[in-house]
């Protein structure tokens, strides 16, 4: 673009005091030199040297800020990957008054801001920060360490494209989480404290316990019975005593029958023959010889099981048990 040009671009950016709103500030010799600055960072922007170009813009822009100059700078911004200050700079220059310079031509830089305003910011993403187990106005939540006031900590955060850093503090506790995005995206960064601060530098304080609570409060368990597992095992060996105590109960029942039929059929057997009529009285024998050996066995098995539970459980306070079994009873002794 030639000289003549840029100076079209820019909009007469240097005449008269007169048409200057900046005029009882900037001298001639200042407009000048802006002016001039402004050139060469559109033809830096115009060869593709955008980072030199936005230096250049901004510096020329904080002396003139007229439309075309800031029109120029917020393109700079823009190509930078610096989307919200660009979006924010095209915002500002639809404000700027158009009566510096041509005014036709500062008119339409501000036509044109609004234009490429709209269009950037539908591709500018954002993040919204999800505050769990705390309160906004509880910490003190910063992005690329760039404070965010508590009253927008809920609210969708315009970002520039790339990565960033979210951090919140709350007393000593601090959560960071990196962030990524892509143009036009949205994204919610999730920040999770412990539901309750502690106090800082301090354990937290029991509660206080009324008097009265304390008069209702019943007394520990085990100052007034056994634990569940004794009071299971006790339970436990009164059962096998019982089936046992009962098993040689008919034990002994079906032993003293099994003499009786062995006695009756003595006389009408030689030897393991016996005599073919008395075979359903030998069956009967037979039956009931193993029914009393395998009561006897069983009974006992299961009264000794639960005589040695009952004496290896801690008995209740007071209450003193002992298991006995001999030839014709089984049971338990107790002293109170």
């Amino acid at each position: 673009m030639s000289r003549w040009g840029l100076a079209l671009a820019l909009g007469g950016a240097a005449c008269g005091p007169a048409r200057y709103a900046q005029a009882e500030t900037v001298d001639d010799a200042s407009r000048n030199a802006a002016r001039r600055l402004a050139q060469e960072g559109v033809a830096s922007y115009n060869q593709g040297d955008y980072s030199k170009a936005g230096e250049q813009l901004e510096r020329a822009y904080a002396v003139l800020r007229v439309p075309s100059i800031g029109l120029w700078s917020a393109r700079a911004l823009s190509k930078l990957g610096h989307w919200v200050e660009a979006e924010e700079r095209y915002l500002e220059v639809t404000r700027l008054s158009t009566t510096a310079g041509d005014a036709a031509i500062q008119k339409k830089a501000r036509s044109d801001a609004q234009l490429e305003a709209d269009a950037l910011g539908a591709r500018i993403p954002t993040v919204t920060f999800d505050l769990a187990g705390v309160a906004p106005d509880e910490v003190e939540l910063t992005i690329d360490g760039v404070k965010v006031p508590s009253a927008l900590a809920r609210e969708p955060r315009a970002v520039n494209p790339g990565a960033h850093s979210v951090q919140a503090k709350r007393g000593a506790e601090i959560v960071s989480v990196p962030v990524t995005v892509a143009e036009g995206e949205s994204k919610p960064v999730r920040l999770r404290f412990a539901a309750t601060a502690p106090a800082a530098g301090a354990a937290a304080a029991p509660a206080p316990i009324a008097r009265d609570q304390l008069a209702r409060e019943p007394a520990p368990a085990s100052d007034h019975s056994a634990p569940a597992a004794g009071s299971t095992r006790r339970t436990v060996g009164w059962v096998g005593l019982g089936l046992g105590g009962a098993g040689l109960a008919l034990g002994g029942i079906t032993g003293i029958m099994t003499a009786s039929a062995h006695s009756s059929l003595q006389p009408h057997c030689n030897g393991s023959v016996c005599d073919p009529a008395k075979q359903s009285d030998v069956s009967s024998y037979n039956s009931l010889r193993v029914i009393s050996g395998v009561s006897l066995i069983g009974g006992a098995l299961l009264a000794g099981t639960g005589a040695a539970l009952l004496l290896t459980t801690p008995s209740r306070a007071g209450v003193r048990t002992d298991a006995y079994i001999g030839l014709a009873e089984v049971g338990v002794r107790g002293r109170f």
